[in-house]
């Protein structure tokens, strides 16, 4: 699990922390704030960290964050208010995680970008397996273009960037003989059917029948995606489950339902990390951990647009955050309604 993120000089931030917790953590912010970047690099890190300290392991890990971010070298991830600067920044990545090992909570990974696609490790390399690999779920779903994308991916260029590679290598798993049924038939309850896969296609299985992926609406395939990766045991306890923009395509009822189930997914010990700019999908996460019965960890994080870069609040409920984009513009346009309404009598 991710325990801290600290970008230098990185993209939109010259400097960000993020003190992430290990239950539901939901990154906020206008668009081009820098949300996505967050998810991707500690993801990129992640995929890679069981392969520290081998050969080759640094190539690995600039090659990863290459392609999860889809751009032609580590220089584009600089950030560009100190790259028109005279002064010599450091462009540095510190990532904290919890390990799996019996006398080590976590460790820390600190590495430079350099030129020509490179990276400089600061300090030691870390030695401890992460308790689980990461899955990365894009905005965008994924089940209607599984069938043969390995494949294709693997031998073209497709404009698609690495998390949707991996993100298909995770579906392509075998099924567990005992998957967890009980989280499994939540999901199925909301689609009112079960994901199967038959003849390189997949099929939402339902009492009256089969239905192709396609005609199945874009936000019950998220939902049944995520049901086949716990069916596979892509997705189990200790699992960090990074989501981009999950509401995509959602009406509010299922962004209702998403949300309850991903507060119940984070009690299987499950990291949730999720980056939004849905007031409706934030504001139902605060009302869910509110709760009297609620025991989750959660840490709100937004990223606010400021002349020197974006910077970061951090706060355990949204109601800690002073600058809430979304609510801002929606407390705007409620003022214009009003206006409008006194203007007309």
């Amino acid at each position: 699990m991710l325990k801290k993120l600290t970008l230098d000089n990185i993209t939109t931030f010259q400097h960000a922390e993020f003190n992430l917790s290990k239950g539901i953590n939901i990154i906020i912010g206008e668009n081009s704030s820098g949300k996505s970047h967050v998810l991707k690099m500690a993801y990129s890190v992640a995929t890679i960290w069981e392969q520290c300290g081998k050969e080759a392991w640094s190539k690995q890990l600039a090659k990863k964050i290459i392609g999860v971010f889809g751009i032609e070298g580590l220089l584009e991830l600089r950030n560009h208010t100190t790259l028109l600067s005279t002064d010599i920044y450091k462009y540095s990545i510190t990532s904290e995680f919890f390990v799996n090992h019996k006398s080590i909570e976590s460790q820390q990974l600190s590495f430079v970008l350099n030129t020509q696609n490179k990276i400089s490790i600061n300090g030691s390399i870390p030695h401890a397996p992460l308790l689980n690999k990461p899955i990365f779920i894009p905005a965008k779903e994924v089940l209607s273009v599984f069938p043969n994308f390995i494949s294709l991916y693997e031998k073209f260029a497709l404009s698609f960037d690495e998390t949707y590679y991996d993100l298909c290598k995770a579906i392509d798993n075998p099924l567990l003989k005992n998957p967890d049924q009980n989280l499994i038939s939540k999901l199925e309850n909301i689609m009112g059917g079960k994901i199967v896969f038959k003849g390189n296609q997949f099929y939402l299985q339902t009492e009256n029948g089969e239905m192709n992926i396609f005609m199945v609406a874009e936000g019950w395939r998220k939902l049944g995606m995520l049901s086949y990766l716990i069916a596979n045991d892509s997705l189990k306890e200790n699992s960090i489950l990074f989501w981009d923009e999950p509401e995509t395509n959602l009406n509010p009822r299922l962004i209702k339902q998403l949300a309850a189930f991903l507060v119940e997914l984070s009690q299987h010990n499950i990291q949730i990390i999720i980056a939004t700019h849905n007031l409706f999908l934030m504001k139902y996460f605060d009302y869910l951990l509110k709760q009297p019965n609620n025991t989750i960890p959660a840490a709100f994080f937004s990223l606010v647009k400021t002349e020197k870069g974006v910077s970061v609040e951090q706060g355990e409920r949204l109601n800690q955050l002073t600058t809430i984009a979304a609510l801002e513009e929606e407390l705007a346009l409620y003022d214009q309604e009003q206006a409008l309404m006194y203007s007309q009598w």
